[in-house]
């Protein structure tokens, strides 16, 4: 599943070794993020527990390298669990998911 996931945001082995020759990384922010029943999916299957949280992050995207810089918004969806799940640490919370594909993004 990871290396799926790590796939859709546009890197995998063919390129990798192309794009560590020009040097180049990529950078994300959170522009924006809306969490459980803010999302209309979440609305129509809520989480099978109390504490995991599903949200949507429209991340701001910047893709750099000697010879060019290209800037983007893409959306991922993250999946949280934190108190009271029986599996959380007790004192916060840990990320137990991530969806880049289109097709897994919550809305």
């Amino acid at each position: 599943m990871f290396v799926q996931e790590f796939e859709a945001t546009g890197i995998n082995a063919g390129t990798y070794q192309y794009l560590a020759g020009q040097q180049a990384y990529r950078s994300a922010g959170v522009e924006s993020m809306v969490c459980d029943s803010e999302l209309a999916r979440v609305r129509e299957r809520p989480a099978p527990w109390a504490g995991l949280h599903v949200c949507t992050v429209s991340l701001r995207v910047v893709d750099q390298s000697v010879s060019a810089r290209n800037s983007y918004s893409t959306p991922v969806s993250v999946m949280i669990n934190c108190p009271p799940a029986a599996s959380a640490p007790a004192d916060h919370c840990i990320m137990v998911g991530f969806y880049a594909m289109p097709n897994r993004i919550v809305y």
